[in-house]
C-alpha cells in the first residue's frame, strides 16, 4: 500500500488509461487513492457507441467506445453506465438491433447530449429513442431505420417533426433506409446546415422540404431521385457549399444549370452518365469534384482544360467508373493535364461526407 501511495494522480491516470472498465472498478476497491483516480477516469467518458451482435452460444455483447478505452460488456451494464454518467454525455449511439428491454428512459438523463444515433429494425425502439431524447442541445442526429415491412410513413413524419420542432439547435440530420418523409417548412428546420439522405427513394410526392435556406451540405445516396424536386430544392438552399449525388438518374441540363448557379459550391460530387456528362466542365470555383467516367469520354482534353481554366481554386479530383467499365485512364489524363498547367492537384481520397461521431 505504501507504494500505492506515492504514486501522484497524474502517473495513476496514465495507468488506468490501459485498463477496461472492469478492471478500473476493481482498482477502485483497492484505496481510497485508487478509488478517485477511478471517479476521474469514469467522469471523463464523453461518449458511448453501443454495438449489439449476435455471438452464437456467447450471448450478446455491446461495445463501449469512450475518449480513452474499448469496454464489451451487455445491456444491463450499459444501463449502469448512463445511470451513473448520464449528465456528464454529450455524444451516444445505440448501434443495430437493440434489445427492446433497454430502459429507454435513461436517456431522459443524457442533458447534455450534442450528438444522438440510432440503427434500428423496428418502428417502436425508434419511437422510445425519440421519445426520451434529450432535445434542447442536440446538434446531430442519425438515424438508421430498416423497417421492411408495413406503412408507418405517418409515424415517420410525425416522429421526425415532433424532433424538428424541439431540436432548436439541430445543425445535422442524417437518414438512412427511410420512406422519404414529406414535412412542411414549419417542421423546425431553419437551423439545418447538413441534411444526408441515405439508401432510400426520393420521388417527388415524398419530397416536400424545400425552404432549407440555411442548408450548406447536401448528400443523397438513394436509389431513385426526382430530378424537379431536386432543382426545385436547390434553388432554395442558395448557401450549398457541399453537394454529392450518388444516384443513376439523368439530371437534365435545367438541375445542372442551376447547381452551377450556387454562388458558394466549392465540392461536387456527381455520378453522371452520358447524357449529362458533357455539362460538367462548365462548373468553375470548386475546390474538389468527383465524377464518374463513362468510356466513350475519355479523351475530352479540350473539356479538361477549359474545366481547369474555370475552377483555379480546384485543389482535389477523383473520377470513378463503375465496375463494368475498364479504367480508361481518364484519371490520369486529367492529371497530367492539370500537371501541365502548373495545377496541383490532388485526388480525392476521403470521398462520402458523413456527420462526425
Amino acid at each position: 500500500m505504501a507504494g500505492i501511495e506515492i504514486l501522484n494522480h497524474d502517473v495513476l491516470l496514465e495507468i488506468f488509461s490501459y485498463l477496461n472498465i472492469h478492471e478500473r472498478v476493481s482498482m477502485g476497491l483497492v484505496c481510497k487513492k485508487w478509488h478517485d483516480v477511478v471517479e476521474i477516469m469514469m467522469r471523463s467518458i464523453h461518449k458511448i457507441c453501443c454495438r449489439v451482435n449476435y455471438c452464437g452460444n456467447y450471448g450478446r455483447y455491446v461495445r463501449l467506445c469512450c475518449d480513452v478505452l474499448e469496454v464489451y460488456s451487455d445491456t444491463m451494464q450499459l444501463e449502469k453506465v448512463l445511470e451513473k454518467f448520464a449528465s456528464t454525455l454529450n455524444k451516444i449511439r445505440i448501434d443495430d438491433n437493440f434489445e427492446s428491454y433497454f430502459n429507454f428512459e435513461l436517456l431522459g438523463k443524457c442533458t447534455k447530449l450534442t450528438y444522438a444515433g440510432l440503427r434500428c429494425r423496428h418502428i417502436q425502439l425508434l419511437e422510445e429513442f425519440l421519445k426520451f431524447l434529450p432535445l434542447d442541445n442536440l446538434e446531430h442526429l442519425s438515424i438508421n431505420y430498416n423497417q421492411k415491412s408495413g406503412d408507418y410513413r405517418w409515424r415517420h413524419r410525425r416522429l421526425l417533426g415532433a424532433v424538428l420542432e424541439k431540436a432548436t439547435k439541430l445543425n445535422s440530420l442524417e437518414l438512412k433506409f427511410w420512406q422519404i418523409l414529406k414535412l412542411s417548412p414549419t417542421d423546425g428546420m431553419k437551423t439545418l446546415k447538413t441534411l444526408i439522405l441515405k439508401s432510400g427513394e426520393l420521388p417527388q410526392q415524398r419530397f416536400d422540404i424545400m425552404k432549407l435556406q440555411n442548408l450548406e451540405i447536401l448528400v443523397i445516396m438513394c436509389t431513385r431521385v426526382n430530378a424537379a424536386s431536386i432543382t426545385e430544392l436547390m434553388r432554395n438552399c442558395r448557401k450549398l457549399h457541399t453537394v454529392q449525388f450518388h444516384s443513376s438518374n439523368i439530371f437534365p441540363e435545367t438541375t445542372l444549370n442551376v447547381m452551377r448557379s450556387l454562388p458558394n459550391l466549392r465540392h461536387l460530387h456527381l455520378k453522371t452518365n452520358e447524357s449529362s456528362y458533357e455539362s460538367w466542365y462548365k462548373f468553375s470555383n470548386l475546390e474538389s469534384i468527383e465524377i464518374s467516367q463513362p468510356e466513350r469520354f475519355s479523351s475530352k482534353r479540350n473539356q479538361i482544360i477549359s474545366f481547369l481554366q474555370r475552377s483555379k481554386y480546384l485543389k482535389t479530383y477523383y473520377f470513378t467508373h463503375d465496375s463494368y467499365d475498364r479504367d480508361n485512364g481518364f484519371s490520369e489524363l486529367f492529371h497530367q493535364i492539370a500537371s501541365d498547367m502548373g495545377r496541383d492537384v490532388q485526388q480525392i481520397t476521403n470521398r462520402y461526407y458523413t456527420i462526425p461521431f
